[in-house]
């Protein structure tokens, strides 16, 4: 039985971010100047976001996998948007923590970006594609309205 892509990349999103939160405590303890100390809410709202696209993506590639790069550039570019949005807001709420938060804050983008990217790139490769190197459209399943007949003439 396959696992989904979902469910792969929730399982390394997991363990990345435990990783960071052990070496993010360890930081904390011996270098507590360097580090954001709400690192562990920074750290949960990048998993969450992170999560979120790739379940987006996911999702939208189950109907469309043709579509599925241009889908997962435009929800690329919003999560870097919302990231830039708070980074903003953060930094100008709160002055006196913000060099602490902007490190803090790359390392982990840095690390999630290239395990979504890692993580995405291996998955495309694994979808079926047509001789000229596009991936296949999706089969359609006729809906219970739909006779044979109607999913024959949707085809053409």
């Amino acid at each position: 039985m396959s696992v989904s892509p979902l469910r792969k990349y929730t399982r390394n999103l997991l363990i990345t971010g435990g990783v960071l939160a052990v070496i993010s405590q360890l930081t904390q303890i011996f270098m507590s100047e360097n580090i954001f100390p709400a690192w562990i809410v920074l750290l949960l709202f990048m998993i969450a976001i992170q999560w979120l696209l790739f379940a987006f993506v996911s999702k939208f590639a189950q109907h469309k996998q043709n579509t599925l790069l241009k889908q997962y550039q435009i929800a690329k570019y919003a999560k870097l948007f919302t990231y830039m949005i708070a980074i903003a807001i953060y930094a100008f709420v709160i002055q006196w923590h913000a060099m602490p938060f902007l490190i803090t804050f790359i390392v982990y983008y840095l690390i999630f970006t290239f395990l979504e990217t890692w993580f995405v790139h291996r998955w495309m490769n694994t979808l079926p594609r047509t001789p000229d190197g596009r991936n296949k459209p999706v089969e359609q399943t006729p809906t219970a309205e739909q006779t044979p007949e109607e999913t024959k003439e949707d085809e053409k």
